[in-house]
């Protein structure tokens, strides 16, 4: 009877280790889903005020490209140096876009892509 009670116990460890690794787990998958929330509301933010930047009557366009990639420094730090940042223009509109990778929590969770385009009406174009 007592080697009974021994397995028993046995196995409560295994579950509880088994529970606590799955929980850790998901714990992780949702901070990383968090952290690339915030990256990309960093750069959603950070292409819309480049072309705002990019659009303003007698700006070059280079000034947007310069606006968005410091936003998206001062908001993801390194990770920024992973973005690219390109602008357009096509008639009366400007248009800048990020494309990059999340920042990874751990290096064997994936990384999630992080693309953002925004546009404004040139203000050059549309003022007389």
């Amino acid at each position: 009877m007592r080697n009974v009670e021994r397995g028993a116990q046995g196995s409560t460890v295994v579950e509880f280790l088994a529970v606590a690794v799955l929980t850790v787990v998901c714990m992780l998958g949702v901070a990383q889903l968090a952290i690339w929330v915030w990256a990309r509301n960093v750069a959603v933010t950070a292409t819309h005020e480049g072309a705002r930047t990019a659009a303003e009557s007698g700006r070059p366009l280079e000034d947007g490209v310069t606006r968005a990639r410091s936003l998206l420094r001062d908001g993801l730090g390194g990770s920024a140096r992973g973005f690219a940042v390109e602008v357009g223009q096509s008639g009366g509109s400007v248009a800048v876009r990020a494309h990059g990778n999340a920042p990874r929590i751990m290096p064997f969770l994936p990384s999630f892509t992080v693309d953002s385009l925004a546009t404004a009406l040139d203000e050059d174009f549309v003022l007389p």
